[in-house]
């Protein structure tokens, strides 16, 4: 059995169909279809059923689906591996993060990970989490720093940090400390809130909280970045909820700020199959620092 065996089944095994199979391996279909006959004998035993207009697995092809597909993917992440070992040139790590922790807490990780390992590069984007899955599922990023509301059976996350919210509010007026009689008497002012499509993990997380304290926000104003929504909030506009991270720009602008217990999860996402060893030295990294780092707010 060889590698080429393998590729053309999985092929076919997705597509359930040879014709597919063969467009996406770029070879016509008599030479596919003959080296799925040549693996089935030496498994001896059929892997297709053939006898309907469409091909279906047979038992021992829903098997060799699965096992064959992490054997080609861990071929695939040896390979990578043994490149990057052999040529400090190619150790590159993609990496996609959502964009308050750009803002803050990342810029002087990046400088530890260039410190400790100079060799490894950082392509870095600015993703909201929904973003970053997709990107993570179709290979386009390494790992993401993500809000920990993913739930991808695919995709794994490594816990960094619990991150806690507040409620902020024009200086001038005078706000309860108590979370519950703060928002009960902002109610009927204005709510900047952050908007579905640039945040749309926070902004149900924010509503979650809201309908927790009994308040349905009277939304005036929906900003892109919890940096906008401080502006606002400074200018007496409304009030708002904002995340930790946005603390230390919060009491910069001279907003009042009433924490909330609430805290919603930081980590890091990378796909179950496997990483690189750039890859794997950077999850350590990140879980080393993040174990010591302190929330502006919460020291």
């Amino acid at each position: 059995m060889e590698l080429r065996h393998l590729r053309y089944f999985t092929a076919v095994a997705k597509h359930l169909s040879f014709s597919k199979a063969a467009e996406e391996l770029h070879i016509s279909q008599p030479p596919l279809s003959r080296q799925i006959q040549e693996l089935e004998r030496e498994l001896g035993t059929s892997l297709f059923d053939r006898k309907s207009k469409r091909i279906e697995l047979t038992k021992a092809g829903e098997y060799m689906k699965d096992e064959a597909q992490r054997i080609l993917d861990n071929v695939e992440l040896m390979a990578r591996n043994a490149t990057e070992i052999g040529d400090a040139r190619t150790r590159s790590l993609r990496i996609g993060c959502v964009s308050f922790l750009m803002y803050s807490t990342l810029p002087p990780f990046f400088e530890l990970v260039r410190e400790r390992e100079p060799g490894i590069r950082l392509d870095i984007s600015n993703l909201t989490t929904e973003k970053q899955e997709m990107a993570l599922h179709s290979g386009s990023l390494d790992i993401g720093f993500i809000r920990s509301w993913q739930r991808d059976e695919s995709l794994f996350f490594e816990p960094l940090a619990e991150e806690h919210l507040a409620v902020i509010h024009p200086s001038s007026f005078a706000a309860a400390d108590d979370p519950r009689c703060c928002i009960d008497s902002l109610a009927s002012s204005s709510f900047i809130a952050i908007s579905q499509e640039s945040g749309p993990f926070l902004s149900s997380k924010i509503k979650a909280v809201c309908d927790e304290y009994g308040c349905a926000p009277n939304i005036g104003y929906v900003c892109s970045d919890a940096y906008s929504v401080i502006k606002l909030v400074g200018a007496g506009l409304g009030w708002s909820i904002i995340p930790a991270l946005a603390y230390r720009d919060a009491a910069i602008a001279g907003v009042g700020i009433v924490a909330l217990p609430q805290s919603i999860g930081i980590g890091l996402c990378y796909a179950k199959d496997g990483l690189s060893e750039s890859g794997k030295l950077f999850v350590e990294l990140a879980k080393s620092f993040f174990a010591e780092w302190s929330f502006p707010g919460e020291a």
